[in-house]
C-alpha cells in the first residue's frame, strides 16, 4: 500500500492485525472499489463521459468488485468496470479513485417497462481509515487532481454532536455546552447548563501537531475562517480592534453569556447586488479598527439623530481623558451672515479712518496714519470679502 502522507503509519498495524476487520462475504455485502468518478467532460476521459450518459451521469463510478480488485493493481481497463450511480441525488459526497464504496441493486428510469431493467447505485464511501479526508484501504493515486495533506483530522465528538466534514478541513459541528469538558472546548467554560445548543461553522482547521493522530477542536482565534452560533455561550474571541466608548461601556464578545452570531476570519466582505445592506441594533452599533473607516458614497452620506431628549447630539471625537467632546459646530451659513456684517462694520470703519482729520478753526487737518490704516483696513476687509464665498464646503453640510 502506498499513501502520500499520514495514514501510511497504520501500516504496520495493519500488518499485525490490530486493525482487521472481518467482513462477511462479498455475496452479501456488494463492495465495489472506485476505479474512476465522472465529474465532467474530462474527468476521468471524454470517452467514460458519454459512456455513463453525459451530465445526466455525473457522479457515476466505475468500479470492479473489491475482493476481485485486489489482485488486479491500481491500473485497469475503465472500459472493463461496472458503472454505478449515487444512490442520493441531494447529497453530493463522490467517492475518491482507490475509495471503496457500498453498493445496492434498484430500479432504473427503464424499469417501468420492463421488470429486469434495474442498475447498481452506491452509498457513500465506506470508513476504512476513519478519517474525513480520504478512506481508500490501498491506493497509488487518489485521482487526477486530489492531493492528500498531512494535516487533516476529524473532529473531536461529544455527547450528542452532529457533525459534518468535508475532506480538506471544513466542517459543520451542531453541538451543545458540555461542562464536564469545559477544560477541553472553548464553549462550554461559562458555567451555563448543558445542554445550551451551539452551531460551529469552520474552514480551515489549525492542527498544530502534524505528527499526531488527536483529533481537531475548534479554536476561534486559530481558524482561518468561521462562523459561531451561540445561545449562551461565552466564546473567547480576540477583536482585530479594541472597542473605545466613552458614552456606555459596551461588551467584548467573550464576555457576552446571550446569543449572539460570530464571523470571524481576516477579512469579511458582505456584498448588496442589487439593494440595500441594512444594521439594525435594538441598543448600539459599534464599529472599530485600528487604522481607518471609510465612508464613500456617490449621493449622500447622511448622519442623523432623532432627538429624543434636549441631549440628543453628534459628537465628534473624545477629549484626552476620555470624556465626550463638548464644544458646538458652527453653522457655515449663519457664520457666514455673521462674518459679512462683520467686515461690513470694518469696511465702514475704515471708510471712516481713511478721511480722518483733526478739526481746527482753520478747517480739518488729515490725520496720516489713521487714515493710512483705514485704507489698509480697507483693502484687508475687501480681500476677505472675496475669500468668504468659498469657505462654505459643498459637501459637508450640518442642520
Amino acid at each position: 500500500m502506498i499513501i502520500k502522507t499520514g495514514l501510511s503509519q497504520f501500516q504496520s498495524s495493519i500488518s499485525q492485525g490490530f486493525l482487521s476487520i472481518n467482513l462477511p462475504p462479498t455475496s452479501n455485502n456488494q463492495i465495489g472499489k472506485v476505479f474512476g468518478v465522472v465529474l465532467n467532460e474530462n474527468t476521468p476521459s471524454k470517452e467514460q463521459f458519454e459512456r455513463v450518459g453525459g451530465w445526466s451521469g455525473t457522479g457515476a463510478i466505475l468500479y470492479k468488485n473489491y475482493d476481485a480488485s485486489k489482485t488486479q493493481g491500481d491500473v485497469v481497463d475503465l472500459n472493463q468496470c461496472e458503472i454505478a450511480l449515487p444512490l442520493d441525488p441531494n447529497l453530493k459526497n463522490y467517492p475518491l479513485v482507490g475509495e471503496t464504496v457500498l453498493l445496492v441493486d434498484g430500479p432504473s428510469f427503464q424499469s417501468q417497462f420492463s421488470n429486469a431493467a434495474g442498475r447498481k447505485y452506491y452509498i457513500g464511501t465506506i470508513n476504512v481509515w476513519n478519517n474525513p479526508q480520504q478512506n481508500a484501504p490501498y491506493s497509488t493515486t487518489l485521482g487526477k487532481t486530489f492531493i492528500e495533506k498531512s494535516d487533516i483530522r476529524p473532529l473531536l465528538p461529544f455527547e450528542g454532536d452532529y457533525i459534518i466534514q468535508g475532506r480538506k478541513g471544513a466542517g459543520i459541528r451542531f453541538g451543545s455546552t458540555v461542562s464536564l469538558y469545559s477544560s477541553i472546548n472553548e464553549w462550554s467554560k461559562n458555567g451555563r447548563p448543558d445542554g445550551d445548543p451551539i452551531t460551529i461553522l469552520v474552514n480551515g482547521y489549525i492542527t498544530t501537531n502534524t505528527g499526531s493522530f488527536i483529533p481537531n477542536i475548534e479554536e476561534i482565534n486559530k481558524e482561518m475562517s468561521s462562523i459561531y452560533m451561540t445561545s449562551t455561550q461565552t466564546i473567547p474571541l480576540i477583536p482585530g480592534a479594541s472597542i473605545i466608548n466613552p458614552i456606555n461601556s459596551s461588551l467584548e464578545p467573550q464576555q457576552y453569556v446571550f446569543s449572539q452570531v460570530i464571523l470571524n476570519s481576516d477579512r469579511v466582505t458582505i456584498n448588496s447586488k442589487k439593494d440595500e445592506v441594512l444594521l439594525f441594533a435594538k441598543t448600539d452599533v459599534e464599529i472599530s479598527a485600528n487604522n481607518v473607516i471609510n465612508l464613500n458614497a456617490s449621493n449622500y452620506i447622511h448622519l442623523n439623530i432623532e432627538g429624543k431628549n434636549k441631549n440628543s447630539k453628534i459628537l465628534l471625537g473624545t477629549k484626552p481623558n476620555g470624556t465626550v467632546p463638548d464644544e458646538p459646530v458652527l453653522l457655515g451659513n449663519q457664520t457666514v451672515i455673521l462674518l459679512e456684517q462683520l467686515i461690513e462694520a470694518l469696511i465702514n470703519l475704515g471708510g471712516y479712518l481713511s478721511t480722518a482729520t483733526v478739526p481746527t478753526s482753520d478747517g480739518g487737518i488729515p490725520i496720516p496714519m489713521v487714515q493710512q490704516g483705514g485704507i489698509q483696513l480697507l483693502k484687508k476687509t475687501s480681500n476677505l470679502c472675496d475669500k468668504l464665498l468659498k469657505i462654505t464646503s459643498d459637501k459637508v453640510y450640518t442642520v
